[in-house]
C-alpha cells in the first residue's frame, strides 16, 4: 500500500484516485475528531467536505513535502472551528471561543482487563476528572494518548508552540492527579495507552 505521502504527492498533480484513497484514508478519522468539539454531525460533514474540495481545488499551491496526518487534522481543524463559531453567532450564543468548544472524550466500555465494579469506579472518575478540565486540555490528551501524537506534531495542530504545548498537557496531567493521585494517575495512564485503538 502506497504511503500517504506518496498517495499526496499524487493527488497533487490532479490523480483522482488518489484524492479519493486520501478522502476514504481519512474521512472517518476526521468525523471523529470532529465530533469531540460538536455532536453536530452536519457540520463536520460540511467541514470534512469543505476541506477536501479546498485541496482539490488548491493542490497545485500546497506543499509537496508534508506530514498528511498533521497537515488534514490542522486544516480541518481550523474549517470545523470557523463553522462551529459562525453557528453560533447565528443562534446567538454569547461565547463562541475555541476555549468554550467542549472537547470531550468518551471511553471505550470495554475495560475486561479489571474487574468490572473497579472499571466503573475509574469511569466514573476519569468522567468528573475531565469534566473539570478546560477543552483544550482534554484535547491534548485524546491527541497524545488516543491519536498517539508527538508534542510537535500537537502543537502544529493545536496552533500552539512546543514549549507552550508542553505546558498544556502537563497542567492537564496535573488536573488528573488531583482527581487520581501520584499512583492512582500512573493507573490511569495505563489504561490510557492500551485503550487507544489499534
Amino acid at each position: 500500500m502506497n504511503s500517504d505521502l506518496q498517495i499526496w504527492q499524487k493527488f497533487q498533480v490532479g490523480h483522482e484516485a488518489s484524492f479519493k484513497i486520501l478522502f476514504e484514508r481519512y474521512n472517518q478519522l476526521l468525523f471523529n475528531y470532529g465530533f469531540k468539539f460538536t455532536q453536530d454531525e452536519s457540520i463536520i460533514e460540511d467541514s470534512i467536505q469543505e476541506l477536501f474540495v479546498k485541496l482539490w481545488c488548491n493542490r497545485d499551491n500546497l506543499s509537496i513535502d508534508v506530514i498528511v496526518k498533521n497537515y488534514l487534522y490542522q486544516a480541518f481543524r481550523r474549517v470545523l472551528v470557523r463553522k462551529i463559531e459562525q453557528s453560533a453567532r447565528r443562534i446567538s450564543i454569547a461565547n463562541s471561543s475555541i476555549d468554550y468548544l467542549p472537547f470531550t472524550i468518551e471511553l471505550p466500555h470495554d475495560l475486561s482487563m479489571i474487574r468490572q465494579e473497579r472499571a466503573m469506579e475509574i469511569r466514573d472518575k476519569l468522567d468528573q476528572a475531565l469534566q473539570q478540565m478546560t477543552a483544550r486540555q482534554r484535547e491534548i490528551i485524546h491527541l497524545r494518548f488516543f491519536e498517539e501524537l508527538s508534542y510537535t506534531d500537537i502543537a502544529e495542530i493545536m496552533g500552539l508552540s512546543t514549549k507552550d504545548t508542553y505546558k498544556l498537557f502537563y497542567r492537564a496531567l496535573d488536573s488528573l492527579k488531583k482527581h487520581f493521585g501520584r499512583f492512582g494517575l500512573l493507573v490511569l495512564l495505563y489504561l490510557l495507552q492500551q485503550l487507544r485503538p489499534h
